[in-house]
């Protein structure tokens, strides 16, 4: 990614997360220079797990972080689903030689900040990409040639075109679309991480197992080098609030998960707490852009859980 590039005017990106870095770095592949505009003080991404799909990977192979990625992933042998009641088998699905040679690629659990670390050593390592932080998108304005962005501290960025990777509560969604806030789901996932010493040995398997039960399901599955292991629980509670700025503790989470057998259970009386989160989304819209403006991931389409292609789809906008 040297020589001149093709635009005087970078092409602004609104949010320095996963979509906003794929986004960066894609275009800087195809000769464009970009500016990351992120508004926290510095770059980095919450969460915990993530499950990576081949889909996933063909993106991270193309914009050249592939093999960076993989190496802080686990290569996982299989995906397993039971009974969240009865514990029964209901499907095992290999992930080994077949199933890559199938769609080209692994599936791949990791840490959600794993993967976005190796998209901005990526992008790091570019000379088109500028990454900036303390930069909160607040407005932008059409211009004959490009797009007039706004900052919160009142600075204006001057750009050739401006993409929206700014999250569920997209700012320049708004702008676009007006459509509001994201649409509550009605259902709940507490989050946690656990330390591989804490598991029960007889539970500690080397892939994803999904406990599916009334209104609930619970997953978990180790990350980064066995050291700790991914917990997502999910209820439908019919809650349109919750606070998402505290912990939930033991005493709230596992009434609402009691009707589950005693494997998924005994995992999740481990954490001492929870991060709690309501699951959002929203309806279809005819589209995504307006002229040099266009959105992607969780701005354009936050979804609600989907066979783990929340970050996927972001990725692939990205790379469109």
């Amino acid at each position: 990614m040297t020589g001149a590039p093709r635009n005087a005017k970078p092409v602004a990106i609104a949010g320095g997360g996963i979509g906003g870095l794929a986004g960066a770095l894609g275009l800087a592949r195809r000769g464009f220079k970009t500016v990351v505009l992120e508004q926290a003080r510095e770059f980095g991404e919450v969460g915990v797990g993530l499950q990576v799909a081949p889909n996933a990977l063909h993106v991270l192979d193309a914009l050249g972080v592939g093999a960076q990625a993989k190496k802080n992933a686990l290569l996982i042998e299989r995906m397993v689903m039971r009974e969240g009641v009865s514990g029964e088998e209901v499907i095992n699905i290999p992930c080994g030689e077949e199933f890559r040679a199938r769609f080209g690629n692994p599936y791949a659990v990791a840490h959600r900040a794993d993967i976005h670390g190796a998209l901005l050593e990526g992008c790091r390592s570019s000379e088109r990409i500028e990454l900036r932080t303390s930069c909160r998108v607040t407005g932008f304005d059409m211009a004959d040639s490009g797009v007039s962005v706004l900052l919160e501290s009142g600075e204006r960025v001057e750009a050739l075109a401006l993409v929206g990777a700014d999250g569920v509560n997209s700012r320049i969604r708004q702008l676009i679309v007006s459509d509001g806030e994201p649409v509550a789901s009605g259902a709940i996932i507490y989050r946690a991480v656990i330390p591989a010493d804490e598991m029960p040995k007889d539970l500690q398997k080397p892939y994803p197992t999904l406990w599916a039960g009334p209104n609930t399901h619970i997953i978990y599955y180790p990350v980064r080098d066995w050291t700790v292991f991914n917990f997502g629980g999910t209820v439908v509670t019919g809650q349109t609030t919750a606070d998402e700025s505290s912990e939930a503790l033991p005493g709230e989470v596992l009434p609402l998960f009691a009707k589950n057998c005693d494997a998924p259970l005994r995992v999740m009386r481990i954490p001492k707490r929870f991060r709690r989160y309501l699951i959002r989304y929203r309806e279809p819209v005819e589209n995504w852009s307006a002229g040099a403006v266009a959105l992607i991931g969780d701005a354009a389409h936050p979804m609600v859980q989907y066979i783990a292609q929340g970050a996927a789809m972001a990725l692939e906008d990205a790379i469109c």
